[in-house]
C-alpha cells in the first residue's frame, strides 16, 4: 500500500478514490476505520463519517483511522485528507490530527476542483467565481459556513500557523522552494490558490519533490493531479504458490516436469513434521523456505509425495497415530491449509495453485473462502478463478483434481498466470 485517504464522508471517498483507480490503482474504500484491507490494495480510502461530529470528535476519529497504518508503516505512505470542496465539516481539527499522526511538518491544502466551479483565489473559495459565504452551503443545514476564506475556517479548529500562497507564487517556478522554506518553521497549514488543473499539477509535483513527504489536503482535483508512481508501484508479475497435496502419479510427474524445465523450486512438506506435536519447528523451516523461493520471484511448489511408495505408508502412518485414513487426510490437509495462509501472509504472490480436492478445500477453509468463482479454463477440467470474500481477494487460483492433466499441465498453468500479469 502507498496511499491512505481519509475521507469524511461516503461519496467523497468514492469521488477521490475514482481519481486514482481510473489510472489503474487497487483502490479499497473502507466504510470504517475497523475494515480490513486485501494484501493487494495500492490505495485504501477510509471513511470516517465526521463531517457532522463535533471538532473533537472529528480529530479522534481521523486520528485513529490512520494511527495503525502510519506506525506499520513507517512514513513510507502517503497520506490525503479528503477534505469538502466547499470546506464544511471540520477541516481545521481533522487536518490538525492527520498532520499529527502522519509525522509530516506541513500540510497542504489544496480544495480546487476546477472541473466543478470550485477554485481558490487570494486565499478564498469561490464557487463558479462567486465566493462561498454567498452560494448555498453558508447556509448548509448540518455544516454551515462562516467564511470564504479558507486560512478562516481552518484556523476556527487549530492553532497551528496557517500560510497562503497566491497564484503568482504558485505559478512563478519557485514553489517547491517556498514549501522547503515554509518546512523549515516546524508544523504548518499552507493553502494555495489554484484556478486550473494544470496549478493542481504543479502543486502535486513540487509536494512530491519535497525532502520530507507532507500532509495532502484537498478533494478529488488534487487527487486527480498526483504523479502515479505515487500512489502505484509498477506492476510486476509475481510468483506462484502450488501445493501438490495430491498423491497421485500425475501430480508427481506435472511437478517433476516443472523442475526439469527450471520452472518452479519444490520445497517438501515433512508429514511426520504436520503430525508430531513438537514438529512446529519444522514447519516453520518449511514455510520460511517457500517464503525464501517466492521472495527469489521464483515459482515454488509444496509436494506432500515425491515417491510412488508414499501411498502405500499411509495406512502405517494412521496406525502409528491411531487415526483413520480418513481422520489421518483431513488433519493433515488443515495442516497443510495453516501452512500455506502462513506462506501468503509473508510473501508476496501472484497465484495459487492447488492440486487435491482435500487440499483446495483445506486452503479456501483457511483463506476464509464462502466460495469459488470460476472465469476461465486454463486446460480441459482444469478451471481459473478466484476465491470469493478470502484473505487474498482477487488473486488467481487454478484448481486441479490430482490425476487431471498431462506432464506439462502445471507448466501450462504458471505460464498461464504469467500471462495474466503481462496483459496478453
Amino acid at each position: 500500500m502507498k496511499m491512505i485517504v481519509v475521507a469524511d464522508d461516503f461519496t467523497g471517498a468514492n469521488d477521490t478514490g475514482v481519481q486514482l483507480a481510473k489510472r489503474g490503482a487497487r483502490t479499497e474504500v473502507m466504510l470504517t476505520a475497523q475494515q480490513k484491507p486485501s494484501r493487494r490494495a495500492d490505495v485504501l480510502v477510509i471513511n470516517t463519517e465526521s463531517r457532522s461530529m463535533s471538532a473533537e470528535q472529528a480529530a479522534t476519529a481521523v486520528a485513529q483511522a490512520l494511527t495503525s497504518y502510519c506506525e506499520s508503516l513507517q512514513g513510507e505512505v502517503l497520506v490525503y485528507k479528503k477534505i469538502d470542496s466547499t470546506f464544511r465539516g471540520n477541516p481545521g481539527a481533522e487536518i490538525a490530527a492527520a498532520l499529527a499522526v502522519s509525522g509530516a511538518t506541513l500540510a497542504l491544502v489544496a480544495g480546487a476542483i476546477p472541473a466543478a466551479g470550485r477554485t481558490t483565489r487570494n486565499g478564498e473559495c469561490l464557487v463558479h467565481q462567486r465566493p462561498l459565504l454567498e452560494t448555498e452551503f453558508a447556509s448548509d443545514p448540518r455544516t454551515p459556513i462562516i467564511s470564504s476564506r479558507i486560512s478562516t475556517i481552518i484556523g476556527l479548529q487549530t492553532a497551528l500557523p496557517v500560510y497562503e500562497l497566491t497564484l503568482d507564487q504558485v505559478r512563478g517556478g519557485e514553489l517547491h522552494a517556498c514549501l522547503e522554506a515554509l518546512a523549515t518553521k516546524g508544523d504548518g497549514i499552507v493553502v494555495l490558490d489554484a484556478e486550473s488543473d494544470n496549478d493542481l499539477t504543479l502543486i502535486a509535483q513540487a509536494a512530491c519533490a519535497l525532502d520530507k513527504r507532507p500532509l495532502l489536503v484537498g478533494a478529488a482535483g488534487l487527487a486527480n493531479a498526483l504523479p502515479v508512481d505515487s500512489y502505484m508501484s509498477p506492476r510486476q508479475a509475481l510468483p506462484v504458490l502450488v501445493v501438490a497435496g495430491s498423491m497421485s502419479e500425475m501430480t508427481r510427474r506435472q511437478v517433476e516436469q516443472a523442475q526439469i524445465q527450471d520452472r518452479a523450486e519444490v520445497v517438501d512438506i515433512c508429514v511426520e513434521a504436520l503430525l508430531s506435536p513438537v514438529g512446529e519447528e519444522a514447519v516453520e523451516r518449511m514455510v520460511q523456505q517457500a517464503c525464501d523461493v517466492l521472495e527469489r520471484q521464483r515459482h515454488c511448489v509444496l509436494r506432500t509425495s515425491s515417491h510412488a511408495d508414499e501411498r502405500e505408508q499411509v495406512d502405517a502412518l494412521a496406525a502409528r497415530y491411531s487415526l483413520t485414513r480418513q481422520a489421518l487426510g483431513e488433519m493433515l490437509s488443515r495442516r497443510i491449509g495453516d501452512i500455506t495462509l502462513a506462506i501468503l501472509d509473508r510473501a508476496r504472490t501472484g497465484g495459487l495453485f492447488l492440486t487435491g480436492g482435500d487440499i483446495a478445500i483445506a486452503v479456501a477453509s483457511a483463506l476464509g473462502a464462502e466460495g469459488y468463482r470460476i472465469q476461465s479454463e486454463v486446460a480441459p477440467c482444469i478451471p481459473c478463478g478466484t476465491f470469493v470474500n478470502s484473505e487474498i481477494d482477487d488473486l488467481p487460483v487454478i484448481t486441479k483434481a490430482g490425476g487431471f492433466g498431462t506432464d506439462s499441465t502445471l507448466c501450462d498453468a504458471l505460464y498461464f498466470i504469467e500471462e495474466m500479469y503481462s496483459g496478453h
